[in-house]
């Protein structure tokens, strides 16, 4: 079954996995390795011991300055190769013992001369077997020479303060196994002589460190016991249950160290995005700063979290605007429909009626002179509202944004309405309020500006009452035009941008109705290129006010 746990219940369960791997690789280690490694560094130690030991007697004569492994039974002989003398020192005494016995001051030197041949420079050098054989050439007669020695002195000392009697004699035989010996070689006159032995209970080790010096032989012995290492393993299963408790106790302590540094931030960034799952309209909430400020994977993780939802948020904004786009789309279709259904079955209807009513000269209609003219005026308004809507429907193709004067555009315009500017008597005044606002370019399309510019200024010369002013100032930032002598219905301003809106003077002074379409088409316009018109009451006239937002000067 597969477990359900949250990421600090699996931590601990993870956590609690590897303990029992390391306690049983503790207790394996301890029972089978340690053992093994720990006889290998007392040897070691051991035949370091022996060496300094050697080394500092030999150097001064003495145990003051040496650190003995086992004081009890470690011990140097010097043997002087001039004197019948032997040294024995340890480190609570040392002891002279001088030969006084002829016979054994000749078994001494033949030992000592013995000993003189033995030479590191020998092709017998440092062979073990060697001088074990050399030894027994001559050990069965000393040893029968001084049984009879020791017989004599025995014998003739009637005041002996004891007897000694043997009772009960055990072979040794099969008592001890695994006998070795090693040769340590430390310098041309100094090796060391390993010798080991088991029982059932322990090691047995013996060292004797020889040297040759220009005077004397000094030996130095060091005999050991290691404990068998089967005496360890039960202190080692004694200890388990310590040992387990410790680690268990330690790793929920790391355990818990680690849930509050890796699972608490996870935990936070897990609300942080419901937080932002649960906003409206997706609105960015930052990661919090001490996550953000973090190096490490979490760090990382909460900065790719905020890039990703930037990137939602942007690509949400584009979906959006791709929306917005979209429904105008939709809204020209509805008004492509309405002017096809409506708005122009008006004109067409009168244009018909002026038609029949010339045809068949009915009354005042026989006029064909002065009725004519209404029907081209008619045909003029259908074409005009055929065409705008038909380059609305595509305008936005071909945008191609470029630098533009507004200054020459204004002019051209100006220029296309001069003879209505005649016609109704206006007054034009062309005004800069900055130095440089003749020199200003902005960066747009200058067919869509100029359209902009087109049906505003066809407003402003069309509703202006005859007489009036039209004043036009430009700036570095925006272009007014303000008409004078007529005032927008307060009812009508709000909607002012809408298709089909119209106000109370739509009755223009030539008698052309006003469709509703150009100030709709303007905004549509300036929204496509960045731009941005509002239109006003002051006293007495109209303001009309287009903000370009990217304005350069040369």
């Amino acid at each position: 079954m597969k477990l359900r746990l949250k990421l600090g219940g699996r931590n601990l369960f993870y956590s609690m996995v590897l303990a029992g791997c390391m306690l049983t690789f503790l207790v394996g280690y301890f029972v089978y390795m340690l053992p093994s490694l720990y006889v290998d560094y007392t040897m070691e130690q051991n035949l370091k011991s022996v060496k300094e030991q050697h080394r500092i007697y030999a150097k001064s004569g003495s145990y003051d300055d040496v650190q003995v492994k086992n004081p009890t039974a470690c011990f140097s002989v010097k043997i002087p190769d001039t004197e019948n003398s032997i040294y024995f020192a340890n480190q609570y005494f040392s002891v002279k013992i001088t030969v006084e016995e002829e016979e054994i001051k000749e078994l001494f030197a033949e030992f000592r001369s013995l000993l003189k041949a033995y030479d590191r420079n020998t092709a017998n050098a440092y062979d073990v077997d060697c001088l074990r054989g050399q030894m027994q050439e001559n050990v069965e007669r000393w040893r029968t020479t001084l049984e009879v020695m020791f017989k004599d002195i025995f014998a003739e000392s009637a005041s002996a303060p004891f007897g000694i009697q043997v009772l009960e004699q055990q072979s040794m035989e099969g008592e001890y196994t695994n006998e070795y010996r090693k040769i340590h070689p430390v310098s041309d006159e100094f090796v060391i002589f390993e010798m080991g032995v088991e029982d059932r209970n322990n090691h047995y080790i013996n060292y004797i460190a020889m040297q040759r010096t220009e005077e004397s032989m000094i030996l130095t012995f060091l005999p050991v016991v290691t404990p068998d290492m089967n005496e360890i393993r039960p202190i080692v299963f004694q200890s388990l249950p310590m040992l387990g408790a410790v680690i268990f106790l330690l790793v929920l302590l790391f355990s818990q160290i680690y849930s509050k540094g890796i699972v608490s931030p996870i935990v936070r960034l897990v609300h942080h995005t419901e937080q932002m799952k649960n906003s409206r309209q997706f609105r960015v909430i930052p990661v919090e700063r001490d996550l953000q400020d973090r190096t490490d994977e979490i760090g990382t993780l909460a900065a790719t979290i905020d890039g990703l939802y930037q990137t939602i948020q942007a690509k949400y904004e584009e979906l959006a605007e791709k929306n917005q786009a979209l429904a105008e789309e939709n809204e020209r279709q509805e008004i492509l429909l309405r002017a096809s259904s409506h708005q122009l079955k008006t004109p067409i209807s009168a244009a018909l009626l002026l038609v029949d009513g010339m045809k068949n000269k009915i009354g005042k209609y026989q006029d064909t002179e002065t009725y004519l003219p209404k029907v081209k005026e008619q045909l003029l308004s259908m074409k005009k509202m055929v065409e705008d809507i038909l380059y609305l429907n595509h305008c936005c193709d071909g945008i191609e944004m470029q630098e533009v004067t507004p200054r020459a555009v204004l002019e051209t315009q100006l220029n296309a309405y001069r003879i209505a500017i005649a016609d109704k008597q206006l007054r034009i005044r062309v005004e800069e309020l900055e130095e440089r606002s003749e020199s200003v370019v902005i960066r747009t399309d200058e067919t869509l500006f100029s359209r902009i510019l087109e049906n505003i200024l066809s407003n402003a010369v069309n509703y202006t009452p005859r007489g009036e002013w039209v004043q036009i100032v430009l700036t570095e930032q925006e272009l007014w035009i303000k008409n004078t002598g007529i005032e927008i219905d307060v009812d009508i301003l709000p909607h002012i941008f809408e298709p089909f809106v119209s106000g109370n003077h739509d009755q223009q002074e030539n008698g052309t109705n006003s469709h509703g379409l150009g100030l709709y088409i303007a905004a549509y316009y300036a929204r496509k290129i960045g731009m941005k018109i509002d239109i006003y009451n002051e006293e007495r006239s109209v303001m009309t006010v287009i903000h370009y937002k990217n304005p350069q000067s040369r």
